[in-house]
């Protein structure tokens, strides 16, 4: 997808690489969610690709000061797809095996983001 001639500073990245494959994760288990519960399903998505877009914003903004907000804010929105992960497992909508799966991906993204947070300190 990434194989293209375009230089955005975002692509170096391995938080937007893992953040990526986080959102890609949770909107693959999302699809297995009964209908009904369209409201968990938009939180956990949101949170998701919240945290994968404003590490790209991030990423394309000039000062360190405006850097590190969005990676504060990141930060907060894969700690929040965790949560939402934790939910899914409790009301049986995910496999054990799939949470893990799900929370290894928030935890090494908040990892790699407050890296970029102090960086930008």
């Amino acid at each position: 997808m990434t194989n293209h001639s375009f230089h955005f500073t975002h692509y170096k990245l391995d938080a937007y690489r893992v953040a990526r494959e986080l959102a890609d994760l949770v909107m693959e288990l999302t699809a297995q969610v009964p209908r009904g519960h369209h409201k968990m399903v938009d939180q956990i998505v949101r949170a998701a690709t919240g945290a994968e877009a404003l590490i790209a914003e991030g990423a394309n903004r000039y000062t360190p000061k405006q850097k590190r907000q969005r990676f504060v804010e990141a930060r907060g929105e894969a700690g929040e797809v965790a949560a939402h992960l934790e939910r899914l497992r409790r009301y049986r909508f995910i496999t054990e095996e799939q949470l893990m799966a799900g929370l290894s991906l928030a935890d090494r993204a908040c990892a790699l983001l407050t890296g970029l947070i102090k960086r930008h300190s």
